[in-house]
């Protein structure tokens, strides 16, 4: 099983298909499912449909009960009753259901992996200097031979196929942006997941923020899986930073979030911990002490 593998269930197109048919129509057998998609016409490569439907039923997306495939709870109700609010809910949640403890249990096997594939490829892309990284699929494979520890074992990529797809993946869920040109940056998934990172407060300690984050979205600084992949690179071509400096790549998101007004970001003297923003060659940006949610910054 693999999320990256986009010859046979790896496009997210398809299953934004899938569930905005779910949500339209209501439960449906798998054969009038895959009909209301389009199954019954030439050009619609239904195996697309079947091979989608099975993966993310797997990881749980999706149910099958009594003979009829439905959204699972609670991400039913949380996706909303109609279609066009399902579709704009989607990328939180299936970041939600990839990134879930039971998903990412075989974290380096290649076999029944769930979506592990999608995680520590994430993890690794965050890793890395956003400013200097080249995203050419060839340039990103010869990285990886370069940083992996023992490639034979543990892989990232492994083909073009796989990078294309995680190309494709990361801008789907919020993890980096499409336009001149490719790049990573987690500014969109983090911005979905403040509500979950403040809960009830309003302002939070820098490093409890950054720890905070890294328990919603375990490929950041500190993250689980995150650390999984930091474990298996070599210092020799990876540097690691000391404690309390945050990579390019949080470090960015960070900021244009404080840019455009959804945090704010302070830096007080008598303050006992601070978090260090991070530019390219882990230059430093700023110190922070603090970050509050504003009272107008809203996650989408």
């Amino acid at each position: 099983m693999s999320v990256l593998n986009q010859a046979s269930d790896g496009l997210y197109t398809v299953l934004i298909v899938l569930v905005r048919a779910i949500v339209r129509f209501g439960p449906r057998s798998r054969e009038e499912l895959i009909l209301a998609c389009g199954g019954a016409v030439d050009a619609v490569d239904t195996s697309q449909l079947t091979q989608t439907l099975n993966r993310w039923t797997e990881l749980g997306l999706l149910s099958q009960e009594e003979g009829l495939v439905n959204i699972a709870e609670p991400y039913r109700s949380g996706l909303g009753k109609t279609a066009d609010s399902a579709e704009a809910r989607l990328p939180r949640t299936v970041r939600t259901v990839a990134m879930l403890p039971q998903n990412n249990e075989r974290f380096w096997e290649r076999e029944k992996s769930r979506s592990a594939d999608l995680s520590r490829a994430v993890a690794w892309m965050l890793a890395q200097d956003v400013y200097t990284l080249d995203g050419n699929v060839k340039n990103l494979a010869v990285l990886e031979e370069a940083q992996i520890v023992d490639s034979s074992k543990q892989t990232i990529g492994r083909n073009d196929t796989r990078w294309n797809g995680l190309k494709a993946w990361m801008i789907y869920l919020g993890f980096a942006r499409d336009g001149m040109q490719w790049g990573v940056d987690p500014t969109d998934a983090l911005r979905d997941t403040l509500p979950d990172i403040f809960a009830s407060s309003r302002e939070l300690p820098g490093p409890a923020f950054v720890s905070r984050a890294a328990s919603v979205l375990p490929v950041l600084d500190g993250g689980a899986y995150r650390t999984q992949v930091e474990a298996s690179l070599k210092d020799s071509s990876w540097p690691r930073s000391r404690a309390g400096l945050l990579s390019s790549s949080l470090s960015r998101a960070i900021q244009r979030l404080d840019r455009e007004g959804t945090i704010t970001l302070a830096n007080r003297s008598d303050t006992e911990g601070v978090v260090t923003l991070t530019g390219s060659n882990m230059r430093v940006w700023r110190e922070v002490s603090h970050v509050a949610m504003t009272p107008t910054g809203k996650a989408r």
